[in-house]
């Protein structure tokens, strides 16, 4: 794992503050509805499906703090990273780092998926897992981290299988992060998670539509290896 560095205090000032400001920008979602929509954006519905056939999936929901990828996009390392495959096993990819808003609160887990260990259990000393809670607004780095309001706004956007850019998604649901910095108020992370890879550990084909929050529905953003998933749309 990359370089650990001391976590956000568990007080009420910032990290606790910026959380319950969050709660505004969320989907009032029942739990079954949080988990779908999670499924959908980092991993389609044939993911969806398979898991609901097979456990190489446990979704869960996880309490605490946990990075929220959704709204960012990622440079590559030059390194690989091991990620876990539905079913066993595990499988190199390259890898991306990625700056994620820290959150507090309940979130989507896959505790067999991305790299975790079976819990929400966190990674390590001073290390936090990249969740998924279906917000609207999330603070973003493309607009200074404001948290909330306009520059915060988080809306669905859709890379067509036409611009062949499947293979530059970025999959962090589920991977580990660490790091902690303080950006306009907003505590920042960074997560390093797998490019061209969908939430089973199987490659995305250039030639796939995926979904993702980043951009602010601006398209020229499905190519700055925006965190998403593979989708079904056609």
């Amino acid at each position: 794992m990359h370089g650990k560095v001391k976590y956000v205090r568990r007080d009420r000032s910032n990290t606790a503050r910026q959380a319950a400001r969050d709660r505004s920008g969320r989907a009032a979602l029942p739990l079954k509805t949080m988990i779908a929509l999670g499924v959908v954006l980092f991993g389609g519905a044939a993911v969806a499906e398979r898991a609901a056939a097979a456990p190489e999936h446990e979704f869960r929901i996880c309490n605490g703090y946990y990075a929220l990828c959704a709204a960012s996009t990622c440079t590559p390392t030059g390194k690989t990273i091991t990620v876990n495959l539905s079913g066993g096993g595990t499988a190199q990819y390259p890898e991306v780092a990625c700056a994620c808003p820290i959150e507090s609160g309940e979130a989507i887990a896959d505790v067999v998926g991305g790299n975790m260990k079976g819990s929400c259990k966190p990674p390590g000393e001073g290390e936090i897992w990249s969740l998924y809670d279906p917000k609207k607004e999330i603070p973003q780095y493309i607009n200074g981290w404001v948290p909330t309001g306009p520059l915060a706004k988080a809306p669905l956007l859709t890379c067509s299988k036409d611009l062949n850019l499947g293979h530059q998604l970025a999959n962090c649901f589920s991977f580990a992060c660490n790091g902690e910095r303080f950006v306009n108020g907003v505590p920042v992370a960074t997560c390093y998670c797998p490019l061209g890879e969908a939430p089973d550990g199987s490659s995305v084909a250039p030639h796939t539509t995926f979904v993702t929050q980043a951009g602010q529905g601006d398209d020229g953003f499905c190519a700055e290896h925006p965190v998403g998933g593979p989708a079904s749309v056609p």
